[in-house]
């Protein structure tokens, strides 16, 4: 009987730094070749009749028991490393999830004794360290990274690799923001075994041959990159990643020699940056991810710094040449850009080991970040509960305006992805959710959001210019993938859907195996055209609703289905002409005016706005957006208040 294989996770609690890991002391032996592999890790051949493994050691807090857990004597020495607090609670939860549903050993950072209590309770190994005992600590998650406890959090975290590393581990370490959808211990190991067995293997031989694990076996760190052009990365491999921002969300420090002596440095650099122009404001240094760039570059050469090898490796030499630094290939280590935007890992037919979910909108908090892993089908802690209940499912389906203005550039012999076509239907898209939202609070049910297309990408920031890239994120635009299922946040705020205490569902929801029950269609027909006879209706219809018609009346017609947990709707073009209750009436409205707010859609232009929008939009209208002679901005009225149905029924134009 082979050894049995733990796939749990390690908590390891993060809370402050004390004098043991501020003072923390490595030994180092020669520098490392960079010419050859590491020497393989063998693992013992099993006895032909093994003895019952031994029982999960007692998790008494302490490092060893922890690590013993994720990796039991005689397995591979690699563990992935994250962190955590009860703040970030569920993100954890989804993290530690997705480790265990992929066997993947890690190691989970908790930030202060409720996360450790709570971890353990679950069965998960986890271990503190002294600074999770000191009283008052409070991490603050601000996205700039600039707070003094957020420092102090940095501090802990690069000595805890750095620890974990000195005991012989190669650590993966993770962002909690990173769901693991594989193992990646062959990856990471690469054995001669693993790449006979398959396990290394990441897909077909050219794909292979640009992104397998061998292209990463020398290095002695590996780091993911914000970049976003999988084309680029596989052809151009670490001199293409190396030009832009190296997340140390997702980094590998082997337990090299050079590994160790590196993970120990960057450490000590978080720890006390030293003294001159290499560390110092502006640019650095807020966080260990700034104080990894920097250290890995030689500020003495041009940009990126680094001295770029022939060919197309997947590693160079760093640190002044003291470390192999390789870079984690973006199709297997994907960002957020690349799954949930290009949806680049369907296309290059290769599933990622880990998404990252960076780039999302809104604020950038785990509100976004869960729904980013929704709409994917990656969100895996919804309680039994979430999947209960009586839904609305609004559908997508380009209105025929939308298709005619599309049309109309196609026919010119320009794309119909751009940010007219874009901007129309964004308008469209939450006019529809007005009477889709109103309809199903009218009947009691909860909305699932459909899957909206976008034909224009959004930046974070509207810093760069997105109409020279073909409204693609610059650096994205050789995937060509517009249009795409826009990601909620591209339409509006989850944070102020979930202020607002308003429930609703994504369309991946209904993909779900845990939602049961028949789902019964609508059919829309416009009221002039409306007839009795059921042959007026589409063939999969099992009721059909005239249009416009008031909520008491689609509640009347749609009461024989009240059982029925999934209505689903066409679309809600011209669905509602208005609301009976005035107080009803009053409190949607009120409503609808904080969550159908489209964010404010912005880019900077290379030359003047003027001109270079001139061949989408009027004089006008590139006046009405502009924000200085260089930017222009798209902003969005909340749709017009549905009227008392008394007033407004009959009188609702159509989109």
């Amino acid at each position: 009987m082979a050894p049995l294989r733990l796939a749990l996770c390690l908590a390891i609690s993060i809370l402050a730094l004390s004098a043991m890991h501020t003072g923390l002391t490595l030994t180092y032996g020669a520098a490392s070749s960079h010419d050859r592999p590491p020497a393989p890790r063998h693992e013992p051949a099993a006895a032909a009749l093994s003895p019952p493994p031994p029982p999960p050691p007692r998790l008494d807090g302490s490092l060893d028991a922890a690590l013993s857990l994720a990796s039991p004597r005689g397995h591979a020495r690699v563990v992935v490393l994250t962190f955590g607090n009860e703040k970030v609670g569920r993100m954890l939860a989804n993290f530690v999830a997705h480790a265990r549903a992929s066997a993947t050993p890690c190691v989970v950072g908790a930030v202060d004794l409720p996360t450790f209590a709570r971890l353990s309770r679950e069965g998960a190994a986890v271990y503190k360290t002294p600074l999770a005992l000191e009283e008052g600590y409070r991490m603050d998650g601000r996205n700039d990274h600039s707070s003094a406890s957020w420092r102090r959090f940095a501090v802990m975290r690069t000595g805890e690799v750095a620890r974990v590393v000195a005991k012989g581990y190669d650590v993966l370490h993770s962002d909690v923001d990173v769901v693991w959808l594989r193992s990646p211990l062959p990856y990471v190991r690469c054995s001669a075994e693993d790449v006979a067995s398959g396990g290394g293997a990441v897909g077909a031989r050219p794909v292979e041959a640009a992104i397998g694990c061998g292209t990463l076996r020398a290095a002695d760190v590996a780091v993911s990159s914000d970049n976003m052009s999988p084309g680029d990365d596989f052809r151009r491999g670490v001199s293409y990643a190396i030009g832009g921002t190296l997340n140390t969300g997702l980094l590998l420090v082997r337990a090299t020699e050079a590994g160790t002596r590196f993970a120990a440095a960057w450490h000590a650099t978080v720890a006390s940056p030293p003294a001159g122009r290499k560390f110092a404001p502006p640019g650095c240094c807020t966080s260990d991810q700034q104080v990894f760039n920097r250290m890995v570059r030689d500020e003495r050469l041009p940009y990126p710094g680094l001295r770029l090898p022939a060919g197309t490796p997947r590693h160079l030499a760093a640190w002044n040449g003291s470390i192999a630094l390789g870079v984690l290939p973006l199709a297997l280590f994907a960002n957020g850009h690349h799954q949930f935007v290009q949806n680049a890992s369907a296309r290059l037919g290769v599933r990622p080991l880990a998404v990252h979910a960076t780039y999302s909108l809104d604020r950038h908090d785990d509100i976004a970040k869960t729904q980013r892993f929704r709409e994917q089908g990656l969100w895996r802690v919804d309680p039994p509960e979430y999947f209960k209940g009586k839904f609305l499912v609004l559908r997508h389906s380009v209105s025929p305006a939308l298709a005619a203005t599309i049309d109309r550039y196609v026919k010119r012999g320009m794309s119909g992805n751009n940010i007219v076509v874009h901007v129309q239907a964004l308008k469209e898209y939450v006019l529809e959710l007005r009477d889709a939202l109103a309809l199903s609070r009218a009947l009691g049910r909860t909305l699932v959001l459909p899957r909206w297309m976008c034909y224009c990408d959004r930046l974070w920031s509207g810093s760069d210019d997105i109409f020279h890239f073909g409204c693609m994120y610059p650096g994205s635009q050789d995937a060509d993938f517009l249009p795409f299922v826009c990601p909620m946040d591209h339409v509006l705020s989850p944070a102020e859907w979930e202020a607002a205490g308003q429930p609703y569902r994504d369309a991946a929801f209904l993909e779900d195996s845990r939602v049961s029950g028949p789902l019964v269609e609508i059919g829309l027909t416009p009221r002039a055209e409306y007839k009795a006879s059921s042959t007026t209706a589409p063939a999969d219809a099992a009721v059909v609703l005239p249009t416009p018609l008031d909520d008491e009346e689609a509640k009347r017609r749609l009461a024989p289905f009240s059982a029925s947990p999934l209505l689903a709707l066409p679309h809600a073009r011209s669905l509602l002409c208005g609301i009976s209750s005035e107080a009803e009436r009053r409190e949607f409205n009120d409503l609808a005016q904080r969550l159908l707010r489209i964010p404010d859609w912005c880019s900077t232009c290379f030359s003047k706005c003027s001109d270079e929008l001139a061949k989408w939009f009027s004089p006008e209208e590139i006046a009405a957006g502009a924000d200085g002679p260089n930017r222009w901005c798209a902003r969005f009225q909340v749709p017009p208040a549905l009227r008392p149905a008394r007033d407004g029924c009959g009188d609702n134009a159509a989109i």
